[in-house]
């Protein structure tokens, strides 16, 4: 099963983030998008002009608004507005794809 955990920004903000465990670019990952796609409701992304080892989306749906990172260090999703909200659907989402599941983080 594949996991992912909800853990604090490294910024310093407070803002909790999603951050997927593993190796989000090996061969068989789910696809992220795909299951939030199907899973949030009025779902749309889009994406920024790749950099050499880096990728951003820009995501809506009805609960809210967030990014989704994907960069040589892992595959993060960014609350960018209603943060409770968006965490908990995700998360919810992410979980109900039979995929996933939430795991503790270590620090």
């Amino acid at each position: 099963m594949n996991q992912f955990v909800v853990r604090p920004a490294l910024d310093g903000s407070g803002r909790l983030i999603l951050e997927f465990r593993g190796d989000h670019r090996a061969e068989g990952f789910p696809s992220v998008m795909s299951i939030l796609d199907r899973q949030l409701s009025g779902f749309m992304a889009s994406g920024s002009e790749p950099a050499p080892d880096d990728f951003l989306w820009v995501c809506s749906y009805l609960g809210g608004s967030f990014e989704i990172s994907d960069d040589w260090c892992g595959l993060f999703i960014l609350p960018r507005s209603h943060h409770a909200v968006v965490l908990v659907d995700v998360t919810a989402a992410l979980v109900a794809s039979g995929v996933f599941e939430r795991v503790a983080s270590n620090g």
